[in-house]
């Protein structure tokens, strides 16, 4: 194999360096596949979470391309010719990318958002909906035979107690108290994890957002500096 302009710092310098530079844009894409497949398209959570897989592993891409385009046409073999200038455009096509993956990003993070803090809300729902069944009966029970029938509804198993109750109407009160503090405790933990989810989806979307915008520039400044890759030479 030809090659041209062999430098002074050496041959076998040039190439180690670029098959780092290859290797790691190997390795990058394979890593990309493997977490890619199978494919989920229009499911926002999929979407959102391979972005940010994406975006944490870019550093590995980013220091592909100094490695792969170091020293320009010096030290190159022929079929560097065609390589450089596919991976030149696909710097490009990289960085327009990750600049589109921005608003989409945002997008994806508010309907997984809405989305997990629907299950929240309806997980809470499904906690207290049974018991706001029994406030309601205990409330609508006005005597102290109808109080004792709604007990007796609620627990079969604890007949003989319930006849021996001296003052149902206390009773009642004590378990309106207690079904209203408890449902007043669902609520709050509800109103914890839903800000919790938010805070958490967010911090990394927008940790995500600033990643992928500097990572794009640099991948377009890239491109721009590789126009010697795209114009070619003839080996």
């Amino acid at each position: 194999m030809q090659d041209i302009q062999t430098p002074a710092m050496g041959r076998q310098t040039f190439l180690l360096l670029r098959g780092i530079g290859y290797c790691l844009l190997i390795l990058f894409i394979l890593d990309i596949i493997s977490i890619a497949i199978p494919l989920k398209f229009t499911d926002s959570a999929w979407e959102l979470s391979i972005y940010g897989q994406i975006i944490e592993r870019v550093p590995i891409l980013l220091f592909s391309f100094p490695f792969i385009f170091f020293g320009e046409y010096s030290a190159r073999m022929k079929w560097e010719q065609i390589a450089t200038k596919i991976i030149s455009w696909m710097a490009l096509v990289i960085a327009i990318i990750f600049f589109l993956g921005i608003p989409l990003g945002i997008v994806n993070t508010v309907r997984v958002q809405t989305m997990q803090q629907g299950e929240v809300i309806a997980k809470a729902a499904q906690q207290t909906g049974p018991i706001q069944e029994i406030a309601e009966r205990l409330n609508k029970a006005n005597t102290d035979s109808e109080i004792r029938t709604v007990l007796r509804a609620i627990s079969p198993q604890q007949q003989a107690l319930i006849s021996k109750i001296t003052s149902p109407q206390e009773t009642k009160k004590k378990l309106l108290t207690e079904i209203t503090t408890s449902i007043s405790q669902i609520q709050s933990q509800s109103d914890i994890v839903k800000r919790r989810i938010g805070s958490t989806l967010w911090k990394n979307s927008i940790k995500w957002s600033i990643a992928a915008l500097l990572s794009g520039l640099f991948i377009l400044y890239v491109w721009g500096q590789s126009k010697w890759a795209r114009v070619g030479i003839n080996y």
